[in-house]
């Protein structure tokens, strides 16, 4: 099937024959948006067009999300903050978190706010947070940063009113999370366009759509970006077959610390 090859070629993604009829389900929006009407169609419109590949990917895959999902990896990076990194943070290094697959942009807003929460008494404290997606429409809700008041209800009372402010029926963060955070288009099989390191990397709930190969390459490439003593958080139904090969340990629920 030219989709799941071009799929696959573009992202990583395996469509089996089992996922014909979510793939056709999902897929019909697109023939909608382009005035297609067939697959057949649609097969010569993803060969010739980056854009509308970049799109189908985006509507193969879902992007499920909110504010401290899985929020014990958030409290394992404020004990990473507290018990590793205080003390060159004081001295000036600048703290650096990855959200390697941000979708909307809400982990990596909820990195920064713990962050500068556990940071609060060091106003001069440097931290980045990078957040990356291949979903250029993803990125674009990400970088406006203005959420629905539904998602408030995810993020503990105390930092919201420290970080946040709210807008009638949306909300949106203050300067000093806002000005942690960027956001960039990147795809995780590519090449990356940066050699900087990380004090932390969340990459949840995108290699279960990847083949082992794919799988094994990418938790590889994630720890030599990891300085040591940094953390790796993956998603809930994700595992690392081999940490030691990679210089990993694990150290908590889906988490793994770069070992000397």
């Amino acid at each position: 099937m030219i989709i799941s090859q071009i799929a696959f070629n573009v992202s990583g993604i395996i469509l089996n024959e089992k996922k014909k009829d979510l793939i056709c389900s999902r897929l019909n929006k697109r023939l909608r948006a382009n005035n297609l009407s067939g697959f057949e169609e649609y097969c010569t419109l993803i060969q010739e067009s980056t854009d509308e590949r970049l799109q189908m990917v985006s509507a193969l895959t879902t992007n499920v999300t909110s504010f401290y999902r899985e929020k014990h990896h958030f409290y394992y990076l404020s004990k990473l903050i507290e018990d590793k990194f205080i003390e060159k943070i004081q001295n000036g290094e600048e703290f650096r978190v990855w959200s390697s697959a941000c979708s909307s942009g809400e982990e990596a807003y909820s990195a920064a706010m713990t962050a500068s929460k556990i940071l609060m008494s060091l106003p001069c404290a440097k931290v980045k947070i990078l957040g990356t997606d291949i979903d250029n429409n993803m990125l674009e809700r990400s970088n406006a940063g203005i959420y629905s008041l539904e998602g408030k209800k995810y993020i503990p009372s105390g930092i919201f009113n420290e970080f946040c402010l709210e807008q009638k029926n949306q909300f949106t963060f203050k300067k000093e999370i806002s000005d942690r955070l960027r956001f960039k288009s990147l795809n995780l099989i590519a090449e990356w366009p940066f050699r900087s390191k990380f004090h932390a990397i969340f990459c949840r709930n995108v290699a279960i759509y990847f083949d082992k190969m794919t799988r094994e390459k990418l938790w590889s490439r994630l720890a030599q970006r990891l300085h040591v003593g940094g953390e790796l958080y993956i998603g809930h139904s994700e595992r690392i077959s081999n940490p030691n090969m990679l210089g990993l340990r694990s150290v908590g629920l889906n988490s793994y610390k770069r070992v000397e």
